[in-house]
């Protein structure tokens, strides 16, 4: 996670050039340490923007909703013309649970906080478990980690075989393409924020133990 000097610093550079800032903020409210919880990009900035979603932090991915954040008008403006250009409108009673989850935004953060602190130790242990397989790194923030697999066939072959022969989905990198920066070969992504982790991770370690 960025600093929140330097994220103030990184706003005041963009402010200097004339940049819009763009922050994905879909995992604020996530960290693990309080004290390194980053301010909105448009709170502290009338350019910047701040994109967020019910998806993610929220746990609600079945409303379908986002939302950007943003005191330039005129730009506002433009993208709000280019969204009634793609879609119609949203799902009124979305919009309508939105509210609501926005309402009780500090409880349903309170809870997936306590999933993923109760999670973690489950994924370490894990992880320490099969050391000459994986690099493990816990997030600082969010609910996803995207450990390095060190095996010889690549990480492809292995979550291939690992969904084919246990059932336990893995996505790979690859998943995540795009042209404008390198692709690593060798990671896959994984969540830690599921209240039943231990049938998963449980089904991953017999089948890596039996593959040993």
């Amino acid at each position: 996670m960025i600093g929140i000097a330097e994220f103030a610093e990184l706003t005041m550079l963009c402010d200097e050039r004339g940049i819009h800032l763009f922050s994905d903020e879909v995992y604020h409210g996530l960290e693990r340490d309080p004290a390194g919880i980053l301010p909105q990009a448009a709170d502290l900035s009338e350019r910047a923007l701040s994109l967020n979603v019910t998806s993610t932090s929220l746990g609600l991915p079945g409303l379908r909703i986002g939302w950007i954040t943003c005191r330039d008008r005129a730009l506002l403006s433009r993208l709000e013309r280019a969204k009634h250009y793609t879609t119609i409108c949203n799902s009124a009673p979305s919009e309508v649970l939105t509210r609501i989850a926005l309402k009780a935004r500090g409880t349903i953060l309170d809870r997936n906080r306590s999933l993923i602190a109760r999670n973690l130790p489950l994924f370490e242990e894990f992880f320490a478990e099969f050391a000459d397989l994986f690099e493990w790194r816990a997030p600082d923030g969010g609910c996803v980690a995207y450990p390095r697999y060190l095996g010889p066939e690549g990480v492809e072959e292995f979550c291939t075989r690992l969904v084919e022969e246990a059932g336990v989905l893995l996505l790979p990198a690859s998943t995540y393409h795009s042209d404008l920066t390198p692709t690593p070969t060798d990671r896959f992504r994984i969540g830690i924020g599921r209240d039943n982790s231990e049938a998963g991770l449980a089904a991953f370690a017999q089948w890596l133990r039996v593959k040993r």
